[in-house]
C-alpha cells in the first residue's frame, strides 16, 4: 500500500540547490534520493531567485543527475520579503475573510497588494465586547518570487505543485520530537537565518535574520564541521562576531515575542548549517534563559542503504528544509 507514495522537497538557496525524494514505508519514512549542486554565483540572493534561465539549467542538471524528471515537487519562498502578522478581525468565512484582509493589508503591507500572494491561517477564536472575533496568521510574500519558482521548475522539467513558507517545513519534521507548547525554532543557515515560534504546532511568530554561518565552512559549504570550532585567530574573530550577533537578535526576538504574547518560550531548537556552532547553543541559553537545544534532524528518517558518515552530516546540515517539504502530506 505504500508503494507509490513519495514526496520530493525542492530547497533553492543562495549557496546550493538541494532536491530530495522520501517514500513512506511500514518502518516509516525512507530518503530514497537526494543530491545539491552549487548555486549559479549571485543568481539567488535573501531568497529572489534573480536568473532564472541559469538556477533552472542547474536544477535541470540535478534532475537529471538524479533521474527525477517529470515528477511533482514542493517548495518554498523565504528570506526578508516574507511578511507577517498577527491580525484580529471580525469572525466570518474563510473565504471573506481572505477578501477582508487583502483590504486590510493595504494600510500596512511594504509592497502593492496586487505584486503579492496572499495567505492566512486563523489561529483562534474568541469574543469581547465588540463581537466574535478570530485571530489570523498572515503571511504575504511578492508574486514575481513566486512566478520565477514556477518557471525555475518548467525548465527542470518538474511540476511545483505546493509553495509554501520554511518554517512550516522545519516544524514537519522536529514537532513530535520536540513537544513544549511554545517553541521556537533558530534556523541558521549559510547566508541566512530565521527565527519562528509555534505555539500548539501553530506558527504565530517570525521574524528573518540577515546573517548566515558560511563564513565557518570551506567555500560556504557544511562539509566539514570542524570548521565550526574556532581555531585560528582569525576564525575565532568571526566566531565571536557571529555568535555576538545571532544572541542579540535571538534575544530581541524572545523579547518581543513575550511582551506581545504575554506568553513564554519553553524551547529554542536550532537547526541549519551554523546549529552546531561551538558554544552558541550553551550563550543563547543563557542570555534568554530558555532552554536550548541542537535538533535532531534525521531521528524519524530511514536513510538509504550504504549511507555513510558523510551522508548524514550533509542530510543533517544541509537538507532539513528539503526534508520537510517532502514530508508534506506524510507527516
Amino acid at each position: 500500500m505504500f508503494k507509490n507514495m513519495s514526496g520530493i522537497g525542492l530547497d533553492i538557496g543562495s549557496k546550493k540547490i538541494k532536491l530530495v525524494q522520501v517514500k513512506q514505508t511500514k518502518g516509516g519514512l525512507q530518503v530514497v534520493t537526494y543530491g545539491s549542486l552549487a548555486t549559479p554565483y549571485g543568481a539567488v540572493e535573501t531568497g529572489n531567485i534573480l536568473e532564472v534561465e541559469q538556477v533552472g539549467e542547474t536544477l535541470a542538471a540535478l534532475v537529471d543527475k538524479l533521474n527525477l524528471q517529470g515528477k511533482r515537487v514542493i517548495s518554498a519562498v523565504s528570506g526578508p520579503q516574507v511578511y507577517t502578522r498577527n491580525l484580529i478581525m471580525p469572525r466570518m468565512k474563510l473565504k471573506e475573510l481572505k477578501a477582508a484582509v487583502t483590504y486590510e493589508a493595504t494600510t500596512f503591507l511594504p509592497i502593492p497588494v496586487a505584486q503579492a500572494a496572499i495567505d492566512v491561517f486563523p489561529l483562534r477564536s474568541f469574543e469581547d465586547g465588540e463581537g466574535k472575533k478570530v485571530e489570523i496568521f498572515f503571511v504575504a510574500v511578492r508574486r514575481q518570487q513566486v512566478e520565477n519558482l514556477h518557471k525555475v521548475c518548467r525548465i527542470a522539467r518538474l511540476k511545483l505543485v505546493t509553495v509554501e513558507i520554511e518554517p512550516l517545513a522545519l516544524n514537519r519534521v522536529l514537532q513530535e520530537d520536540y513537544k513544549a507548547e511554545t517553541k521556537a525554532y533558530l534556523y541558521i543557515g549559510a547566508a541566512r537565518s530565521y527565527f519562528s515560534v509555534f505555539c500548539n504546532q501553530v506558527l504565530i511568530y517570525h521574524r528573518y535574520l540577515a546573517c548566515g554561518s558560511s563564513a565557518f565552512y570551506p567555500g560556504g559549504t557544511f562539509e566539514e564541521p570542524s570548521a565550526l570550532k574556532p581555531r585560528e585567530n582569525s576564525n575565532n574573530e568571526k566566531h565571536n562576531l557571529f555568535t555576538k550577533d545571532i544572541i542579540a537578535e535571538v534575544s530581541r526576538s524572545t523579547q518581543y515575542y513575550t511582551l506581545e504574547n504575554d506568553d513564554r518560550i519553553e524551547e529554542i531548537l536550532l537547526c541549519g548549517g551554523g546549529a552546531k556552532l561551538e558554544g552558541l547553543a550553551e550563550a543563547i541559553a543563557t542570555k534568554t534563559n530558555c532552554q536550548v537545544k541542537v535538533a535532531d534532524v534525521l531521528k524519524r528518517f530511514i536513510l538509504p542503504g550504504g549511507a555513510n558518515g558523510s551522508d548524514k552530516h550533509a542530510l543533517d546540515h544541509d537538507f532539513l528544509v528539503a526534508l520537510g517539504l517532502a514530508s508534506r502530506g506524510f507527516i
